[in-house]
């Protein structure tokens, strides 16, 4: 996958807390922890779970995460 914008950071979820409209996915990325906040219907068609690889994209306002479709490797 190639993504155009610079401001990504690679890393992998730590925790997900789940809300009603919104949940919260913290990312491990090495030096601190990074938070994104999304739609709970994205974070279930996503189907996220603590330890997956993600991407966190983001400009001045928001996070994007991304994740492929490939199986999780070590």
């Amino acid at each position: 996958m190639r993504i155009s914008d610079p401001n990504k950071l690679a890393g992998r979820i730590m925790e997900i807390k789940h809300g009603k409209d919104l949940t919260e996915v913290i990312i491990d990325i090495g030096d601190q922890p990074v938070t994104a906040t999304i739609t709970a219907g994205a974070a279930h068609d996503m189907n996220l779970h603590q330890g997956d690889k993600v991407f966190a994209m983001f400009n001045s306002t928001s996070v994007t995460l991304i994740r492929d479709g490939q199986k999780n490797d070590d």
